[in-house]
């Protein structure tokens, strides 16, 4: 395959398409409520990674910044996001609306073992900012759109802080957090969910990626920045607050479920969160397909 995938055949450009019917219009979700509450413990941050190098693309920018790769924190963030990151193409990625990238952990060690060891695979080569250890109740993808979280320092320290992805470690224990930190943690709303495309595509070479990484519709969210500070392996996730709409990041992306999209209206016209651009285009263009 050539450096910037150009010759890369894919079998699809972009894995959620607007207008684009999706599996929930038939029903089929369960009505999952997410199992995080307001002060629960979402998990740890098990590395926070910016961009290593940027590789050959042949997207319009020329160069894609998706292989990322962990340093030792703390890290400062700021509304942009991780102090040394960057993101190539910026119509599309990065922003205040996509000012991190966070993946579950345990979704990222699955991928590895798909690709296998002669991949390589490890933390930040998929893009992420972070990786995120789930705790016992869930993972980073229960969360609710638009739910604000804590990421800081706690007791939750030196578990899940391994740079490999390759190797399996127990979930992060619920911890109290730190009274006498001189680091300030950052705050942060969940704006919505990677929608996996033909970049990503080229930087894992694999042209039917797009569509495979979303198999399992845990595809990792997207982070506005509502509170600068700064960021470490070892930080615990919390939830500050959540809306309430009962719709989870993984929900969401799994369905598009037009009864989901109403319901996140309106959580919006109650002023239980805002919408991102990026996240209301899709659901307003559910909001009206037939279920069933």
């Amino acid at each position: 395959m050539r450096d910037d995938g150009a010759d890369l055949v894919l079998t699809r450009g972009l894995a959620r398409v607007l207008g684009e019917p999706h599996a929930g219009t038939d029903g089929r979700h369960r009505d999952e409520p997410s199992p995080f509450v307001d002060g629960d413990l979402v998990g740890a941050v098990g590395a926070v990674c910016v961009v290593a190098r940027l590789r050959p693309d042949c997207g319009a920018p020329g160069v894609s910044a998706i292989h990322k790769a962990p340093v030792d924190g703390p890290v400062a963030v700021n509304a942009l996001g991780l102090l040394g990151d960057q993101q190539a193409d910026r119509e599309h990625h990065g922003g205040l609306d996509k000012a991190l990238y966070v993946m579950d952990a345990a979704e990222a060690r699955h991928w590895a073992g798909v690709l296998g060891p002669e991949h390589g695979l490890a933390a930040g080569n998929m893009g992420e900012n972070m990786l995120i250890e789930p705790g016992a109740i869930g993972g980073i993808d229960d969360v609710e759109i638009g739910a604000i979280l804590s990421i800081g320092p706690g007791s939750a320290q030196g578990r899940g802080s391994e740079r490999s992805i390759g190797e399996a470690e127990g979930p992060i224990p619920p911890g109290e957090p730190g009274e006498d930190s001189p680091r300030r943690g950052i705050l942060v709303t969940v704006t919505g969910v990677r929608n996996p495309c033909s970049t990503f595509a080229r930087g894992m070479g694999r042209g039917d990626w797009a569509e495979v990484f979303s198999e399992r519709a845990r595809v990792g969210v997207y982070l506005s920045v509502l509170r600068d500070g700064s960021v470490s392996a070892g930080d615990e996730v919390r939830v500050v607050s959540t809306p309430g709409h009962r719709v989870t990041c993984h929900r969401w992306f799994a369905h598009h479920d037009p009864r989901d999209a109403r319901a996140m209206l309106a959580s919006e016209a109650f002023g239980n969160l805002r919408l991102a651009d990026f996240t209301r285009k899709y659901v307003v263009a559910a909001a009206d397909e037939q279920v069933g």
